[in-house]
């Protein structure tokens, strides 16, 4: 089934995002566009690692959601 989360990340047009397991972690490995969402382990909030060299992780998240959308906002527009 595919959440919010993965529809947001998938509507980039950069690749599949794709579910380690139902409401787990999500990848993409497109080498600028793509990265990872995941949770912490002790915290259970979630974070964001991008592929692209230029930008920066990010954490603090509360939901896979709002972090899904973080990082759509992060990656720049393409042509």
């Amino acid at each position: 089934m595919t959440d919010s989360a993965v529809s947001t990340l998938n509507s980039l047009g950069h690749g599949k995002w794709t579910e380690s397991y139902s409401g787990g972690m999500l990848s993409n490995p497109d080498p600028l566009f793509g990265g990872i969402v995941d949770s912490a382990i002790v915290t259970g909030e979630w974070f964001i690692i991008f592929n692209a060299p230029s930008l920066k992780a990010l954490d603090g998240f509360p939901t896979r959601e709002k972090a899904a959308e973080a990082f759509a906002a992060s990656i720049p527009a393409s042509n």
